[in-house]
């Protein structure tokens, strides 16, 4: 049984940090075996300092371990809290800066650190859902 089926998909340039209502679809064929992790833009929209009362928005790329239907549903139904389904699924990420600009590389303790902030979660939960489930498509 052949592993294509001659549709479109929708495809990210990473050059351009797209953001899921920025996707560009580019025919081609689909493979049965995927890589075993996907990146997509995160972003996080924060209250900033600003005296203005302005939300701030944010973005790096983020890795996430690819889930095959069955997986997802048992990380789903086990109920966890979402900080800690995503330190199963979150793997790497570019892009995320400490407070002076360097780029943080991806370590189990900054991961948890990340982890800790309410606006990166709910990014990261997000980005992870719309990533895994193909959600973001255009038609």
């Amino acid at each position: 049984m052949p592993a294509t089926s001659g549709r479109t998909c929708a495809h990210i340039n990473p050059g351009r940090h797209a953001r899921p209502d920025s996707i560009e679809v580019v025919p081609m064929s689909y493979v049965l075996s995927k890589n075993p992790t996907f990146t997509v833009a995160v972003k996080i929209v924060e209250p900033g300092n600003a005296v203005d009362g302005q939300f701030e928005e944010h973005e790096f790329i983020a890795e996430f371990r690819r889930l095959k239907r069955d997986e997802t549903m048992t990380l789903l139904s086990r109920n966890l809290p979402v900080y800690e389904a995503l330190s199963d699924v979150l793997v790497g990420w570019s892009g995320l800066k400490d407070e002076r600009g360097s780029e943080l590389p991806f370590t189990p303790e900054y991961r948890d650190a990340l982890l800790q902030i309410p606006h990166a979660i709910v990014g990261l939960w997000d980005a992870f859902l719309i990533g895994n489930s193909g959600a973001a498509r255009k038609n």
